[in-house]
């Protein structure tokens, strides 16, 4: 590459670099996109249990509802403030409005539903409806 050509090459990342420090938000940000926060979703002989990670927030901004099979988890992490004189340099947490809909393909005990949230995991626990053990009989057709 002559020098010329590389002079040009370097004047365009050096105006890029400027250009991409000016604003105090990094190219992408969307400050109100929603999210889906990470879950794993498991059952024991006795339980469905949803481990749920969504760390930074308070247990009363969290919102846990059943209503006949589905399973609703939403809420909203509120973004730390920032001055304006800030320049982030990398965003990878996201904020925002967050909400996961589980469809259970089970009867669930929707009375008895157990959720927790410590250090960052919200953790529901809901026991199984005991299903009716199936008889069989013999009928007699006359």
């Amino acid at each position: 590459m002559p020098p010329k050509d590389f002079d040009q090459f370097t004047d365009q990342v050096f105006r890029m670099m400027n250009d991409m420090f000016k604003d105090p938000k990094p190219v992408g940000y969307q400050p109100d996109r929603s999210f889906s926060p990470p879950m794993d979703i498991y059952e024991t002989e006795d339980h469905l249990v949803v481990v749920m990670e969504i760390a930074g927030m308070k247990a009363e901004d969290i919102q846990v509802t059943f209503d006949k099979d589905i399973l609703f988890i939403g809420g909203f992490r509120k973004e730390p403030s920032s001055s304006s004189k800030t320049h982030l340099h990398q965003m990878e947490i996201d904020y925002g409005k967050f909400q996961r809909t589980i469809r259970i393909p089970f009867p669930l005990k929707s009375d008895d539903f157990k959720a927790s949230y410590r250090q960052g995991i919200l953790v529901i626990t809901v026991p199984k409806v005991k299903e009716p053990v199936s008889l069989n009989v013999e009928v007699k057709v006359r």
